[in-house]
């Protein structure tokens, strides 16, 4: 296996854009004269010697197969532009040794392949392995750098995928960043809700039940592009093969306080139920907490306590009575139940109580968001 480094095509266009830029910003408000006096002053040779520009964040190396059974095509980045110096050598060791393992684990496949088709007199074609990346946030604007890499082999089945991701801090002492840090400790719901949401609406894609989507993993895979973070899922986590490696685009928190904010709250066809009362039933707590509304269950009085910020309300089991605040309480035509061990309100306390904006599809799944979401 051979290495080469080297800087990318667009490293290198950008670099001879800079230094033309530095040339004639250095010449433009200077007398001829001026100019002409530095360049004689600067070079000796009568060229004028440019500052030195600062290295790219990341470079390019190649890595290539001496196994004739195998067509690599492997790209990895360098960094070599990182403020934490110490933390660029592991991370480049780290991504470096998973290209070797990847390479060698595809050579030892395609020569044994190659070794039974001649033992067997059937054709052999050529196994291939392709890895390539970009850097989809370099961290110019918010000091967050954000690597994507794809690995991607073919042999004798069908293409195998894998997506590796990095995402770090780049200052003095590199620090990783994770989901909590971009949506706040309460991402679990605010990106499970966002990922629900979108599998419902192309479910034939995606496995259902115990195989489906689960929630989303404190070590969840993702990069950070344009705004938004994409929670990306390896081959066959939650979905068969011709689905790929699903990815969902989340937005990022425009400010601070958007961090805890609520996104939607996803009830599917198959949790809510039609009451004895003709009612919609929902489940309270899984509805509510989505939304990062607190709500405590009291065992002694029956009842779930209910609040957000400055918001508070109650519900008892078996009593048509709802209140929100220090309004009076109102009937709403059906009181809570127990079911399965969790409490279920109707609809209507969710939209006529709590003033949340409620929707229903043609499939039967629900969605509730704050109002003006």
């Amino acid at each position: 296996m051979k290495t080469m480094q080297h800087t990318t095509k667009w490293t290198k266009t950008l670099a001879a854009a800079g230094l033309a830029g530095i040339l004639m910003v250095s010449a433009s408000g200077l007398p001829s004269a001026h100019v002409h006096a530095q360049a004689q002053a600067t070079s000796g040779n009568g060229q004028i010697t440019a500052p030195a520009l600062a290295a790219p964040l990341v470079t390019s190396k190649t890595l290539q197969s001496t196994e004739k059974w195998l067509e690599a095509d492997i790209t990895i980045p360098v960094f070599q532009g990182l403020a934490d110096t110490k933390y660029q050598d592991q991370l480049n060791d780290i991504i470096e040794s998973h290209a070797f393992k990847d390479l060698a684990k595809w050579e030892q496949e395609a020569a044994a392949s190659a070794a039974l088709a001649q033992k067997n007199g059937y054709a052999m074609h050529p196994y291939q392995l392709l890895i390539q990346y970009e850097l989809t946030s370099d961290g110019s604007d918010n000091g967050l750098v954000s690597l994507k890499i794809t690995t991607e082999g073919t042999g004798m089945n069908n293409p195998d995928t894998r997506i590796d991701t990095y995402n770090f801090t780049n200052e003095a002492e590199a620090k990783r960043v994770t989901l909590a840090d971009l949506f706040g400790s309460k991402y679990p719901s605010i990106l499970d809700a966002h990922i629900k949401s979108a599998i419902a609406a192309d479910q034939e894609r995606y496995f259902e039940g115990e195989d489906g989507f689960q929630g989303v993993d404190p070590e969840q895979s993702f990069y950070v592009k344009g705004g938004k973070a994409y929670i990306v899922f390896q081959e066959y986590s939650i979905a068969p093969g011709s689905t790929g490696t699903p990815e969902f685009a989340v937005k990022l928190p425009d400010r601070e306080g958007d961090v805890h904010g609520a996104v939607q709250s996803i009830i599917p066809s198959g949790k809510h139920y039609i009451g004895k009362d003709g009612k919609i039933m929902v489940p309270l707590a899984s509805a509510l907490r989505q939304l990062q509304f607190d709500v405590a269950w009291n065992g002694k009085r029956k009842a779930a306590d209910i609040s957000k910020g400055a918001l508070w309300s109650s519900i008892s089991l078996n009593k048509d009575s709802y209140f929100l605040g220090k309004k009076a309480p109102r009937k709403l035509g059906a009181a809570p139940e127990m079911r399965n061990g969790h409490v279920y309100v109707p609809l209507e306390f969710l939209s006529d109580i709590l003033n949340l904006k409620v929707s229903q599809d043609k499939h039967g799944q629900i969605t509730i968001s704050l109002a003006g979401k």
